[in-house]
This record gives structure tokens, C-alpha cells and sequence, in this order.
């Protein structure tokens, strides 16, 4: 049962991928274009296209393409030598109508709090039993050069989550500083995956329109969600300029239906 939910959660992700700006799911593992098989010709573009910033001493952000196939490791270089870093967080955003993944990693975790000069994705395939030898095994980014933690954005303070009548909140926050490129109201809530007729939980990233500082949203109140998915969270992320505000700092506010 439980291999038949996740197929049908992944099935609603691609779905509910496709919704207009204001209503994408955003744990949504999208594909990005297959990684050419080994026999063509060498392209100049690598196969994970990536980029990274600091976010404080010790941790960088990096905003990559996913693809599916492949477990993924970030390497900080270190002087003469890399090392692969700690993972702090990471999360499916979606940066200007496309998905890509952000990862947060610890760069001081087992070493001695030297920056890195530069980090590195990898992604190796995941269960290349299944797949033809001319699917690359290993694939990589260029070395990546961190840029300075000033380019990562701030998301505001959510404030308050106030009910308007049984089955209705309004989700209220602090004005963004600067001019985001998006700032997003996420929201956790249960969700009906008619392919089964199951209700779990699914987080839905909803773009906020310019000035604005709060958004009523619906709560689902069907008596069939199982008591232990009932609950609804809210939070607030930002995007600027291809990176996403500290995935560590967002602090979730959760009521009941």
C-alpha cells in the first residue's frame, strides 16, 4: 500500500505542477532534460546546471537542476582536496516557472571551519541496473564559486494566523524588504489523491502578489482526513535573483481544521 501512495503522490505532483502561478506544489520532483548518453558527442554545457551562495560562515545554499535518476552529493574544495558536505535542508522550489532544488549544506561540519574556494555537484544514478550502459553512471556540475551571502533574501516574518469563520484563516505577515523577485505563502494541508482515495499531507507554494501581506485560504474540513494529517501550516519563503531566502530559518505556524 504504501509503494501505491507514493506513485499516486509523485502522479499528483506532475499534475498540480503544471497549475498556474499561485498554486504549485512545492515538493514536486520534476524532471530536468535527460542527461545525453555517453556515446554522443560532449556537449560544453555540464549535466547539472547549478549555482551557490553563502548563506552565513558556515552554511551555502546551492539552486540546482534535478533529475530523478540520480542521487546527489554537494563537495566543498578545500585548498589541494574536496570533501562532501553535510546536507542542513533542502526543498523543491519553483524559480520563475521552473522547478529546481535547493540544497543547504554545512561546510564547517567535520573540518576546520575553512571556506571553501569553490563546491561541486555529483550526481550518481541511482539504480543503474535499470537503465541501458549508455546512461552516464556519474554526472556533474562546473565548479561552483560561491557568491556573497548579501545575494540571498530575506522572507518575512509571518505574524499571525487569524480564523475568519470554521473553515477559513487569514494568513497574515510583515512587508518583504526590498523587491523580491516572488514571495511565496507556503501551506501545508491534507490532500486528496483520487487515484487511491487517500488524504495525506502535501505542501502547495502559493505566490503572493506584489505589496500584499496576508491571503485567506480554505481549510480542509472533510471528515474522512485521518486525525493525524489534519493539521495546516503555513510559512513564508522569498526569491531573488535565482536564490531562495534561509530554508533553516522558516519556522512553520500550525492550527487545527
Amino acid at each position: 500500500m504504501t509503494s501505491r501512495i507514493a506513485a499516486a503522490i509523485a502522479t499528483c505532483a506532475l499534475s498540480l505542477g503544471a497549475l498556474a502561478s499561485g498554486a504549485g506544489v512545492a515538493t514536486a520532483a520534476l524532471p530536468a532534460p535527460v542527461a545525453a548518453p555517453a556515446g554522443d558527442a560532449p556537449s560544453l554545457q555540464p549535466a547539472i546546471n547549478a549555482r551557490a551562495a553563502a548563506v552565513d560562515r558556515c552554511s551555502y545554499q546551492v539552486v540546482r537542476s534535478h533529475d530523478s535518476r540520480y542521487v546527489y552529493s554537494v563537495s566543498g574544495v578545500f585548498g589541494g582536496g574536496a570533501r562532501e558536505l553535510t546536507p542542513q535542508k533542502e526543498d523543491y522550489v519553483r524559480i520563475s516557472d521552473d522547478w529546481r532544488k535547493v540544497v543547504q549544506v554545512d561546510a564547517c561540519a567535520g573540518g576546520g571551519g575553512q571556506a571553501p574556494t569553490a563546491l561541486r555537484v555529483t550526481g550518481k544514478l541511482g539504480n543503474p541496473e535499470n537503465y541501458d550502459p549508455s546512461v552516464p553512471r556519474t554526472i556533474h556540475s562546473n565548479d561552483l564559486k560561491p557568491a556573497a551571502s548579501s545575494v540571498i533574501p530575506k522572507a518575512p516574518v509571518l505574524t499571525s494566523v487569524d480564523r475568519l469563520d470554521p473553515a477559513t484563516v487569514r494568513v497574515t505577515w510583515k512587508p518583504a524588504q526590498g523587491n523580491p523577485d516572488q514571495v511565496i505563502l507556503m501551506e501545508r494541508k491534507p490532500f486528496y489523491s483520487s487515484e487511491i482515495g487517500v488524504w495525506h499531507p502535501y505542501t502547495f507554494q502559493r505566490n503572493v502578489q506584489a505589496g500584499a501581506t496576508s491571503m485567506d485560504r480554505k481549510l480542509e474540513r472533510h471528515p474522512d482526513i485521518p486525525p493525524a494529517d489534519r493539521s495546516h501550516s503555513y510559512w513564508m519563503r522569498v526569491v531573488n535573483g535565482g536564490f531562495v531566502s534561509d530554508l533553516r530559518a522558516e519556522k512553520p505556524v500550525t492550527i487545527e481544521p
